[in-house]
């Protein structure tokens, strides 16, 4: 079949792309040129084998690699058709970016960062596509082994090295509990192959333990609040291309892991299931957006931008499992749908905001927004593309970030239905207005950020002397920033996918997902009565536009003067601008029992005392987490490691006698006393 040739040749070529660094790596240019492009051979062929997988339907393969447990298996269904699409969409564009922001790593190990690149994509598309335990076991493993290796990258620099570490062990934390999940379902089906793994098969308590565990060990991949430390830590600290990755496929693979048991290994449960789900993510939601929006360094900000957007992922998956639970097969479905749409939609604008903070870095060596400004008549092309994606992640229309969010929204205008009591009905009722406050305070982070970076002027000669980003970085940013556009216009086909991706899964009814109006309130009935078509809105947007057009060619055609704005006589400078920190005070204050700031001002002090002297004001944050959860634990455990280095003294008379002791303790407690 068309779908496992390309299969085979798509982990063929990612392997091909670790192997080719090995001949050309004492040619920096040739290894970036020949590695990248296999990888983007191998993500076109990722595309194309999701696509033929839609067409024909599911696809075992039989992968020609023996391991101890028997033959690797996999099982392409629609599910993971969908996530090994978005692996090829973003692996295809961030492999193109690769060819021009690569440069700056000639001299800086680039065949090493190149390789493990290839082994990132492949480790992925195993995660997606493997269909026994150990496999995926293995492969997620590979995953995050060489994920930490690509943060670590430069590990010349301390902050990287910390955040590498810290992530490492987050995400082998997540492991231990994904482990015992597969391990508990696995005893009861006697099986580790997926197609055995039912949760029918466990008692009550094993499954809301698996539950549990599913939720810590993939819900510390995702980012989840308030096992998200890692990740603001090791985003800004890999390569930008290997971070657009990250935050736009490697959270995902959390998801995919959530969707494979919630639908598929377990199946509907309690509504607590989906009561905790929806918990944690409004917390992780509105706790993201607000430290994103008092950030002043770029890719920090994503980070946490992007523990935002998984909230509301979340959001749409918790409100889907109480759906099930209620027997409100539709709305599950539209639950789901959302989700799923909004884990696409955010694996393109992420993924194009961290491209575009990259080209921003690369220009001005500076991921600080205080020191930039200015740059959109510095990197006009950059400037537009950044445009796009701030406005898709703040959920305005028409881009996609809007139907996805809108659709989250009229699921939760519908979970008090399905909540009884009065506790449920008003909590299924504030998740609406925080939804919203989440909105409003993404549109103004990105507004903020958006502003300072590239408008009004440059705050540092690094500014000043930016230049526009190298074409193959610009084709790959319009590529994402083309498919926003397009899947914000037409949603339809997105949901068509949906709908075949979910239609198999029991407790979720599809067949009325395309047929009703997406923008209409009325996915209850499937109906959409005084709606009308996406053409007709798109219709109205182009004759509004083509009118105001022709009033502007008619009436229009007045002098204009080109100068600096006026400031009373005073020539504006950089000073006069707002900062990121300024415009963030407001919320630091609203949210100041959250966000704990604390400030420092510095005066630069000089020997005239009426002129020449320099004011440094600072805010810096206490994160709450951090200082309630893991500072406490990391203390705890340094004692403990203090007082074990205090018993091993050296002595191998005192180890002797330890034995002793213990053995002694042993034998009385053997004996019953």
């Amino acid at each position: 079949m068309i779908a496992s040739d390309l299969y085979y040749l798509m982990l063929l070529l990612f392997s091909a792309g670790v192997v080719s660094v090995f001949f050309t790596r004492s040619n920096a240019k040739l290894t970036n040129y020949i590695a990248h492009s296999i990888a983007l051979m191998g993500s076109a062929a990722a595309i194309l084998c999701a696509i033929f997988i839609f067409i024909q339907g599911k696809v075992v393969v039989a992968l020609p690699v023996v391991l101890p447990f028997g033959p690797i298996g996999t099982s392409i269904d629609y599910l993971s058709a969908y996530f090994l699409l978005i692996v090829g969409v973003v692996g295809a564009a961030t492999s193109i970016y690769a060819y021009g922001y690569s440069r700056e790593y000639y001299n800086c190990r680039l065949p090493l960062m190149a390789g493990l690149y290839n082994v990132f994509l492949l480790s992925m598309v195993l995660v997606f596509t493997v269909s026994h335990v150990v496999a995926f076991i293995i492969a997620w493993e590979v995953m995050s082994t060489v994920s930490f290796l690509l943060v670590n990258h430069e590990y010349e620099k301390k902050v990287s090295t910390r955040a590498a570490y810290i992530y490492i062990v987050m995400t082998h934390i997540g492991t231990i509990f994904i482990i015992t999940a597969f391990l508990l379902l696995a005893t009861g089906a006697g099986s580790m192959d997926f197609s055995q793994l039912k949760g029918s098969l466990v008692s009550e308590n094993s499954r809301n333990i698996i539950f549990l565990c599913v939720l810590i060990g993939f819900g510390t991949k995702a980012g989840m609040v308030p096992l998200h430390i890692w990740l603001p830590r090791a985003h800004p600290a890999a390569p930008s291309h290997v971070s657009a990755l990250m935050s736009g496929v490697m959270l995902k693979t959390a998801i995919y892991g959530m969707c494979r048991f919630f639908l598929e290994f377990l199946g509907t449960g309690p509504v607590w299931w989906g009561n905790l789900i929806l918990v944690l993510a409004i917390i992780t939601a509105v706790i993201g957006v607000l430290y994103a929006f008092i950030e002043h360094d770029i890719k920090r900000l994503l980070a946490y931008s992007s523990v935002e957007n998984i909230g509301i992922i979340l959001l749409g998956i918790g409100a889907g499992m109480v759906f099930m639970s209620k027997e409100q097969p539709f709305l599950a479905g539209v639950a789901f749908s959302a989700a799923l749409y909004h884990v696409f939609n955010h694996a393109l604008f992420k993924s194009l905001l961290f491209m575009g903070a990259g080209a921003v870095l690369q220009a001005t060596h500076t991921k600080d927004m205080e020191q930039l400004g200015g740059l959109i008549k510095k990197m006009p092309y950059t400037a537009v593309f950044c445009l796009v994606s701030s406005v898709a992640i703040a959920a305005l229309p028409p881009l996609n970030g809007f139907v996805s969010e809108w659709l989250t929204f009229q699921v939760l205008l519908f979970l008090p239905q399905a909540l009884v009591g009065i506790t449920g009905k008003v909590f299924s009722a504030l998740l609406i207005p925080l939804l919203g406050l989440t909105g409003a305070l993404a549109a103004a982070c990105f507004a903020t950020s958006f502003g300072i970076t590239f408008l009004a002027k440059p705050r540092s000669k690094k500014a000043e002397q930016a230049v526009e980003a190298a074409p193959s970085m610009l084709v790959a940013m319009g590529m994402l920033a083309g498919m926003c556009v397009v899947l914000g216009l037409w949603p339809r086909a997105m949901l068509t996918i949906l709908s075949q991706v979910l239609v198999r899964f029991p407790s979720i009814d599809t067949r009325g997902l395309v047929g009703y109006d997406w923008y209409v309130l009325a996915p209850a009935t499937g109906q959409s009565d005084g709606g009308i078509s996406t053409a007709a809105i798109v219709l109205l947007l182009l004759s509004g536009l083509a009118i105001a057009m022709l009033l502007h060619f008619i009436f229009g055609k007045e002098k204009v003067a080109v100068g600096e704005t006026w400031t009373c006589g005073i020539v504006p400078n950089y000073h006069m601008e707002y900062t990121a920190t300024g415009f963030s005070k407001s919320i630091r204050m609203v949210f100041n029992s959250i966000v704990h700031p604390y400030f420092e001002t510095l005066i630069n002090a000089n020997d005239n005392k009426y002129y020449g002297r320099k004011l440094f004001y600072h805010v810096r944050i206490r994160y709450l987490f951090v200082s309630v959860v893991y500072r406490p634990i990391n203390e705890i455990i340094i004692r403990a490691a203090k007082f074990m280095k205090s018993i091993q003294t050296g002595s191998v008379q005192l180890y002797v006698g330890y034995i002793m002791a213990v053995t002694v303790v042993i034998l009385i407690w053997s004996t019953g006393w």
